[in-house]
């Protein structure tokens, strides 16, 4: 029951638009690498920019709900080694960012599209690789057996999505580059490192879920 009464408050306060058909969202506010707040303009607002879908996918186990996180395999030309969410790049067959995302998702850990029930869009988030990430948040509805791909996938790990409702989880670190202000959001959890846009993105999720 409490399960259920939080995948009902996800699922109301991301508030699902019609994200499936096409591949641009109307005016919404973003986050970026280049600032820790949520935006309204691309850094690069009139350049070309890579797109890529994951999805923040929770799971059931033993009454309690989990994220479930990949570490990226150390061969892959970017960002090897890095904890991330199963999802990634969006290719020109995908008809849609909703599309890539489960495409990629049964690549990388062998969930298929009828095993989750999407609740809805966090905020987009601009790398500075020029990457906009469309992050969407999928329940796993019926048991599964994850089967990873070794050439994409080292490792994959579950977290209590309670410890990112604590807030003291999730640290700032600032820095200064060219006299420029710059900062990124980490939650380290056991041995396992999640920072950049990966914990910019479960950030946002508990900002979301939270107010």
């Amino acid at each position: 029951m409490k399960n259920i009464s939080i995948l009902k408050k996800i699922k109301r306060c991301l508030r699902k638009k019609n994200h499936d058909k096409k591949f641009n969202f109307p005016q919404i506010k973003f986050t970026t690498d280049f600032h820790c707040l949520y935006i309204d303009q691309f850094r690069y607002e009139h350049q070309y920019y890579k797109k890529a879908s994951v999805f923040v996918l929770l799971k059931e186990l033993e009454q309690n709900l989990y994220v479930v996180f990949t570490k990226r395999s150390k061969n892959l030309s970017s960002h090897p080694g890095q904890i991330s969410f199963p999802g990634g790049r969006v290719d020109k067959k995908d008809n849609s960012i909703l599309h890539a995302a489960f495409r990629e998702v049964e690549e990388e850990i062998g969930v298929k599209k009828d095993s989750i029930k999407t609740l809805g869009l966090l905020p987009p988030h601009e790398t500075i690789s020029q990457f906009i990430i469309y992050p969407f948040v999928g329940f796993i509805k019926k048991p599964i057996k994850f089967f990873i791909n070794k050439n994409e996938v080292e490792e994959l790990f579950l977290v209590p999505f309670d410890f990112f409702l604590d807030t003291k989880n999730i640290q700032y670190h600032k820095f200064i580059i060219s006299e420029e202000d710059r900062g990124y959001f980490a939650a380290p959890y056991g041995s396992y490192y999640i920072w950049g846009a990966t914990a910019r993105i479960i950030k946002s999720f508990v900002e979301k879920y939270q107010n």
